[in-house]
């Protein structure tokens, strides 16, 4: 077993083995890769185990030097799971191992790793997370007569208020707006409209951009992602000031249906708290949670770190974020998320 750093002539093994293997994401696509370096400029530091010349496990890795937090290495910035994909205890074991030598050798403040499963080996683990998925075995038809009446219900009312949904890539900039205006009421700096440019010109057919509008006026929106089978709903969120049409059930069954054209087997709603009310949202679908581990390699005596805005420590920072005019919020979010993986 030999684990090896990512060089170009190794890239088609790199996403063979990725798109053949169970529990991948788009994280783990090259493409992920290009859009965090070309938008944010963290250096990829991304191992595969070989097995002779045989790819038998990846894990992507980035260089983050962050002014708030140090340098990390983390496994996917700005997406909830994506970590270490292999084919057997032996080559996880490899890669964890080079991964630790990387963080020494580069001076990093500790290693996170984002897995559908737990790793183990030593590390510290949190399992505050989980990601609701979707089975689309159904025509839409049968899958709608699944979903719970509530949420039935609060498409067709969201239809009545004329309520509409669009989709494609020229809307990336209308979607980062929208994107802006719900995280500053959460108290959170977001991305900009060059970040989801990005993607869309990294996995070009495989994500799309829809809005909900009530007239001329967008009051919500999302990006998705495809890969072999999967339908990934990393980015979406609609305004508060319209919460009472129910423009997130429409613009959730839009995008269900989209994944069913696709013959997208799954959906991925995202991350969401266990037994948050995003969560309970998620269940009216029929979706079920599948637990994430956020694994870390720390310095002796260090406790895993806790960068989520429920953590108390940043109740001031968000009660000062919400108070800034939205201009402001949405100039700087993108230099602050930067250093917010």
């Amino acid at each position: 077993m030999n684990v090896v750093r990512l060089t170009a002539d190794l890239e088609p093994q790199w996403e063979r083995f990725v798109r053949g293997a169970s529990h991948a994401s788009c994280a783990h696509l090259l493409a992920w890769r290009n859009v965090v370096v070309r938008v944010y400029g963290h250096a990829p530091y991304h191992l595969m185990a070989m097995d002779e010349d045989r790819a038998c496990g990846v894990l992507p890795l980035f260089l983050v030097r962050s002014r708030l937090f140090g340098r990390l290495l983390v496994s996917a910035p700005y997406l909830s799971v994506g970590g270490l994909l292999s084919e057997s205890g032996a080559a996880t074991a490899a890669l964890v191992e080079e991964a630790r030598a990387l963080m020494a050798s580069l001076g990093a403040r500790y290693i996170e790793l984002r897995n559908h499963t737990r790793i183990g080996l030593g590390l510290a683990s949190t399992d505050r997370y989980c990601s609701y998925v979707l089975r689309l075995d159904a025509d839409p038809d049968l899958l709608w007569a699944r979903f719970e009446n509530r949420a039935r219900t609060a498409v067709r009312k969201a239809v009545k208020a004329g309520l509409t949904v669009a989709r494609g890539h020229h809307q990336a900039a209308d979607l980062a707006e929208v994107l802006n205006r719900h995280m500053r009421s959460l108290g959170t700096p977001f991305h900009g409209p060059e970040f989801y440019r990005r993607i869309l010109a990294e996995f070009r057919d495989d994500a799309e951009v829809f809005l909900v509008r009530l007239g001329e006026h967008v009051v919500g929106g999302g990006i998705v992602i495809q890969t072999p089978g999967l339908l990934h709903w990393p980015y979406g969120a609609c305004l508060a000031t319209h919460r009472q049409l129910y423009p997130m059930n429409l613009l959730t069954w839009e995008i269900i249906r989209f994944g069913l054209l696709r013959k997208a087997q799954t959906f991925d709603f995202g991350r969401s708290q266990w037994r948050s009310g995003t969560a309970l949202f998620k269940r009216q679908w029929g979706a079920e949670p599948v637990p994430l581990f956020y694994e870390f390699h720390l310095p002796p005596g260090d406790a895993a770190p806790y960068q989520d805005p429920a953590n108390p420590r940043y109740a001031l920072p968000i009660a000062v974020w919400k108070r800034l005019p939205f201009l402001v919020t949405r100039s700087v979010g993108p230099a602050i998320i930067r250093d917010l993986p």
